[in-house]
This record gives structure tokens, C-alpha cells and sequence, in this order.
């Protein structure tokens, strides 16, 4: 199976280099989840929901992160625990649900 990774998606910017380098750290999937997260938050951002250096929590559920950057959702626990313990990411879970994430890692710039 593959992917067309971001397929007609755009990330408004401008993206943080040293947190992109921060999550490619920890493997492909982790940076699919930055950047689905950043995604989110772009069309928030355009719909007038959030301000520009905001981070908001973001749903990661199955479908969507699947659909939209190929984030298998057997990958998606395993990378959501190993940011937030490395201090990326601030996780949110409610049994039943789908896990919230926000971005908490500095931007250096």
C-alpha cells in the first residue's frame, strides 16, 4: 500500500526547522504526527479558531491520520509515548477516545 503523503494538503508556515529535526529523531511516523498536527492547526488558523503561534491539541483518530499522512494506527501509540516522554509532545487520553496532542517543543526561533 502506498501513500500519497500530503496529497493536495498544505501546512501553513512557517515550520520550525528545529522542531521538525526534533521529531525526525524518533522515526518516519513521528513526523508524520507533527505533521499532521501543524496541518490541523493551519486550517484552524485559516478558519480564525486559533491565533498564529499557537498550539492547540489536535485529535489524532485513526481514520484521519491514516487517510492524511499514513500513520497506521498500529505505529501511532508506540510514537505519541515515545514524544511525549522525550518531551515533544503534551498528550491527552480518555479511554474510548481518541488521543489529543500538542506540540510543546521550542521553536528556536
Amino acid at each position: 500500500m502506498t501513500y500519497n503523503f500530503l496529497q493536495g494538503k498544505f501546512i501553513r508556515g512557517p515550520i520550525s526547522l528545529h522542531q521538525l529535526l526534533e521529531f525526525s529523531k524518533h522515526g518516519i511516523n513521528a513526523v508524520r504526527i507533527f505533521m499532521y498536527i501543524r496541518m490541523q492547526e493551519g486550517i484552524l488558523l485559516s478558519k480564525k479558531m486559533i491565533d498564529k503561534d499557537e498550539h492547540i491539541f489536535i485529535k489524532l483518530d485513526n481514520k484521519n491520520t491514516e487517510q492524511v499522512v499514513g500513520l497506521h494506527k498500529t505505529h501511532k501509540w508506540d510514537r505519541l509515548r515515545a514524544l511525549e516522554q522525550h518531551g515533544l509532545i503534551e498528550l491527552k487520553t480518555k479511554k474510548g477516545s481518541a488521543p489529543e496532542a500538542k506540540i510543546i517543543a521550542p521553536r528556536l526561533h
